[in-house]
């Protein structure tokens, strides 16, 4: 007769849990880090191989490196700065004029916005849709609602993937058709960026 397997005891579920919080964001923050490296190094790189050609290439990568965290120390500096608000306004006001860069760039501006805090109004409630096959359900942000001709209404509805909720789906749901709950939207990002693990205390549908 075959034995049943030990149960894991309950602190090795307790540290992966614990482990997972950890790791998750700082995935998320290296990945993201890492394209904006390579992206810099990309544009940098050409323009300064004249007088750093011969350098090692681990000091090349580390002076790009040290120059993202310039630029990014002082595009910080300039949007905290009063003079510097105005003078990123200006810039912000010269590229909504070009034609396909500002759809783009409004998108992505609203995207970031949308994951800075419970405060945004970006997103407007948390629910749960069906997705990516009828009897299953995904975490969905509402981000609005549209009237179409036939004057049905729809909710917008933005399914983020894990661990990184800046990219995902947008579904359109008849309105008032999602199963509502009662999870804020930072409680819904938290699920979301820990796999599950994070999960509201009520875990109830509204």
């Amino acid at each position: 007769m075959a034995q049943k397997p030990l149960p894991s005891p309950p602190h090795f579920k307790t540290r992966m849990a614990s482990g997972l919080v950890v790791l998750i964001p700082l995935v998320v923050t290296v990945a993201v880090i890492r394209f904006l490296f390579n992206f810099t190094s990309g544009i940098l790189l050409p323009v300064v191989d004249p007088a750093v050609g011969t350098w090692p290439a681990g000091a090349r990568a580390a002076l790009s490196l040290a120059i993202l965290i310039f630029v990014i120390y002082v595009l910080g500096a300039i949007a905290t700065h009063v003079v510097g608000r105005r003078l990123l306004s200006l810039g912000e006001s010269v590229v909504l004029k070009l034609p396909f860069v500002k759809v783009i760039y409004s998108a992505s501006k609203q995207v970031v916005a949308a994951f800075q805090g419970q405060q945004s109004k970006a997103f407007k409630a948390v629910v749960f849709v069906e997705f990516p096959r009828p009897g299953m359900k995904a975490v969905g942000f509402v981000t609005g609602r549209i009237e179409l001709v036939d004057g049905s209404s729809w909710d917008t509805v933005f399914v983020p993937t894990t661990p990184n909720p800046t990219t995902g789906f947008l579904q359109l749901v008849p309105a008032g058709s999602a199963v509502q709950t009662d999870y804020t939207v930072e409680e819904g990002i938290k699920m979301i960026m820990s796999l599950g693990v994070l999960t509201p205390a009520t875990n109830q549908p509204a």
